[in-house]
């Protein structure tokens, strides 16, 4: 993934070819209505500074003076994601606000898209502009699973050159960048036996990865520690999303005396914190705490968290690069099979073992 090359300024000559921008592109890169949009191009006064800042942006971004909005040529990149519940953390938010930073510096436009169950042959449709609107994007990136998988099946179906990113692979010909937690989970594994733990336990949410994953933990339990790895020696807990999930998961850890836990979603680590506190035990001192994983503000949590996360900045240049190339020749386009290793970020959530 190193050292990936990103956009020539051919490949974008290209792309911004057969584009007409109209209104609804300008709200939806300014994260605005379309109604705050044209008043702010027909009367800047009319509206806040914020929102006039935003479409003001977005014209620079695309390039286009106020007075020629209505006849400039830009390409257009859906950038999707699963809606994420009351109570969650988005894992793909910092990925999100980089790759729509990335498209942004290009002069190209990003459109932001939230993939909702039930509604993901909608959403294609009208991102391909078959539901009669005439508005297109030329591709899409397509993080996670989920609502975010429906989409980017739908969308695989309709002919969309497209990239995912999520955490589980498929073989549904979906060009994909795989954020393998597995190695991740070994490396985690290794660090927490090398502190001296021995009771170790795995918090993961209920979802399609899950079955990879605690194949990767009790495999990697079972060579580190030479142990059998089985329920009672490598204990795991499945949970559905949100803090209270991870609070239970968390408990059930502690009620088999875990000394060290692994989280493998942030809802998951905010349970586990959580379910500590409630129990009068100290993190790092009494239970250790490993994320896997984005974690956002890990730094600054108290204690700050150790954990396995991805290099974010590699990630996107390299699927904005993959995109741009499919973009600008279709026909010619490589399927993209790519495999992310995460690394290991030690701050102080995991010790050596303490008695409690």
């Amino acid at each position: 993934m190193n050292g990936t090359p990103g956009p020539d300024e051919s490949v974008l000559a290209r792309l911004r070819q057969h584009r007409t921008v109209r209104l609804g592109d300008i709200a939806a890169i300014a994260t605005v209505s379309k109604a705050t949009a044209s008043r702010a191009l027909r009367d800047p006064g009319s509206v806040s500074a914020a929102s006039l800042a935003k479409v003001r942006r977005a014209l620079a971004v695309m390039g286009v003076e106020a007075e020629a909005t209505t006849r400039r040529e830009i390409p257009m990149i859906a950038l999707a994601r699963p809606s994420v519940p009351a109570g969650n953390v988005d894992p793909y938010a910092r990925l999100f606000q980089i790759l729509t930073d990335r498209i942004f510096a290009q002069r190209i436009a990003a459109v932001h898209v939230e993939a909702v169950p039930g509604r993901g042959d909608d959403l294609a449709r009208s991102l391909v502009g078959a539901d009669g609107t005439g508005e297109s994007v030329g591709a899409a990136l397509v993080l996670g699973g989920g609502a975010a998988g429906e989409l980017a099946a739908r969308l695989q179906e309709l002919g969309l050159p497209q990239i995912r990113i999520s955490n589980a692979r498929h073989s549904d010909g979906i060009s994909r960048i795989v954020l393998d937690a597995a190695d991740g989970i070994a490396t985690a594994v290794q660090h927490l036996v090398h502190l001296g733990h021995r009771r170790i336990g795995l918090a993961v949410l209920r979802d399609s990865a899950a079955a990879g994953r605690i194949a990767a933990f009790r495999k990697a339990m079972a060579s580190i520690l030479h142990i059998p790895a089985t329920r009672d020696q490598a204990p795991i807990v499945e949970a559905t999303g949100g803090t209270m999930a991870g609070v239970a998961a968390a408990e059930e850890l502690l009620d088999v005396r875990c000394s060290a836990v692994i989280a493998c979603a942030p809802s998951l680590s905010f349970g586990v914190l959580e379910a500590a506190a409630r129990a009068r035990l100290d993190v790092p001192r009494d239970l250790s705490l490993l994320t896997v994983g984005d974690m956002p503000d890990a730094d600054v949590i108290a204690p700050p968290l150790s954990q396995v996360s991805y290099d974010w900045e590699t990630v996107a240049e390299s699927a904005l690069h993959e995109v741009l190339t499919m973009m600008a020749d279709p026909a010619e386009a490589v399927p993209v099979d790519y495999s992310i290793t995460p690394d290991l970020v030690l701050r102080a959530s995991a010790v050596p073992p303490q008695r409690r």
